[in-house]
């Protein structure tokens, strides 16, 4: 009897250590771009834990930058299902309502976020853009306001604020914020610069 339940105990550690084992090589392949691997690490640890938010979640990103929208949507809305207050997953969808155009949605779901957290630098940005895609110039901008004052060291919110300025005829701020936006490791931030600053 002791034998069988030491085996057991063996077993459970075993196979509880490869569940772990498998998010965690999950959590590599994605961190050095291979996607495809990480899709299936993860996959395999869910096989075993089958709502475990934040496999579901980096699944759901590693289908995302696989450009495998549907089965990211799938993922971002079971991590919900499950904790319904979870942020990454209510701006991942957000985020793929703009991709899909689906630009007034897309604002109606910032607002959701931003009444349960108003200080979300990420909500403001997206709805910015969302705005400036349906011509809503002036909500944009105060937005994108909105989203610096929020978080100073956003640089993605500087970004799109400068791509405003220059639509608005406004270069000597734009590219000033092209400038705060490189300074703060946007990559896109050094062809603005160069495209609309020289």
């Amino acid at each position: 009897m002791k034998t069988n339940i030491f085996i057991l105990f063996i077993a459970v550690i075993f196979i509880t250590g490869c569940e772990d084992d498998s998010s965690r090589i999950g959590d590599k392949y994605f961190n050095n771009g291979d996607y495809q691997k990480a899709v299936e690490a993860y996959s395999e640890y869910l096989s075993l834990k089958p709502n475990n938010i934040k496999a579901l979640y980096n699944r759901g990103r590693a289908y995302e930058e696989l450009g495998m929208y549907d089965q990211a949507l799938v993922d971002f809305n079971k991590v919900l299902v499950n904790d319904i207050n979870n942020l990454p997953a209510q701006l991942s969808i957000v985020k793929d309502l703009y991709r899909r155009k689906a630009y007034e949605d897309a604002i109606y779901k910032c607002d959701l976020i931003l009444e349960t957290d108003p200080r979300n630098a990420q909500a403001f940005l997206l709805q910015g853009q969302s705005y400036q895609k349906m011509g809503k110039i002036k909500e944009a901008m105060k937005s994108y306001n909105t989203s610096i004052s929020t978080n100073t060291d956003f640089g993605e919110a500087y970004l799109y604020r400068g791509i405003l300025r220059i639509y608005l005829k406004q270069r000597s701020s734009a590219c000033n914020d092209f400038k705060i936006a490189q300074s703060l490791k946007v990559s896109a931030a050094s062809k603005a610069l160069e495209d609309y600053c020289k």
